[in-house]
């Protein structure tokens, strides 16, 4: 296995921290939805790098537009600043496509126990929700990801923080040509994957789609983000 990649556990830490610093002079509409029917959709977002770029795109033809990310080796993500209790207000839904998996090993499945965990942890889809906190150490982030091969509903820790949980929503390749639609409850996500939780406050979502570690190809599309509302 190789080394972990400190610039990635930097970025996800550091950044959460940034966020936490300045979200709270920022006031949101609620819900807060993402069309990306713009072409200029993405100037409230942060792109954050680590190894190499992913080329994010936004597509604005389509009916309610959307996002296409393709990654060659590479492994960068979008930030967006927001505030919101998810106690209070706990839903987040999307509608993500995948148009290619990363070239992981096939004959042993991502998991925390396994040999080559890390260099599995590359997803063609991402959606992150990140909890800032004061303290250092209590920052978490839950994961939301398609895998080829770990079931719907597996929780895993990431190989970089116990405070990153990875919720698998979609598995397998079936229905990757068209767009699937996902809606989540953070709170008890929250609870699943951490315990308990205390005021469960969101200072930013994110999207990646990152293939830095297989050293191979990602792309995947997102579309009609939706945060913060109750179901």
């Amino acid at each position: 296995m190789r080394p972990l990649n400190q610039a990635k556990i930097l970025y996800i830490l550091l950044s959460a921290i940034f966020i936490f610093a300045i979200y709270c002079a920022y006031a949101y509409d609620l819900p807060k939805w993402f069309p990306f029917n713009e072409k200029n959709a993405l100037t409230e977002w942060q792109e954050k790098i680590f190894k190499g770029k992913v080329l994010y795109t936004v597509k604005p033809d389509d009916p309610t537009g959307y996002l296409k990310a393709q990654s060659k080796g590479a492994c960068s993500g979008l930030i967006y600043k927001i505030k919101f209790n998810a106690q209070q207000l706990p839903m987040i839904s999307w509608q993500w496509k995948i148009n290619q998996f990363p070239g992981k090993n096939k004959a042993e499945p991502a998991t925390a126990s396994s040999s080559g965990w890390l260099e599995k942890d590359d997803y063609a889809a991402r959606v992150y929700v990140i909890f800032p906190s004061w303290n250092f150490m209590n920052i978490r982030s839950l994961e939301y990801i398609w895998d080829e091969t770990l079931a719907e509903g597996t929780i895993v820790t990431s190989p970089y923080s116990a405070n990153i949980k990875l919720i698998v929503v979609q598995s397998g390749k079936n229905g990757t040509s068209d767009w699937v639609a996902e809606e989540r409850n953070i709170a008890e996500d929250y609870k699943m994957a951490f315990g308990k939780g205390s005021s469960l406050s969101v200072g930013a979502i994110a999207l990646m789609t990152d293939a830095d570690n297989t050293i191979s190809t990602a792309e995947a599309e997102y579309k009609d983000i939706k945060v913060g509302y109750k179901k």
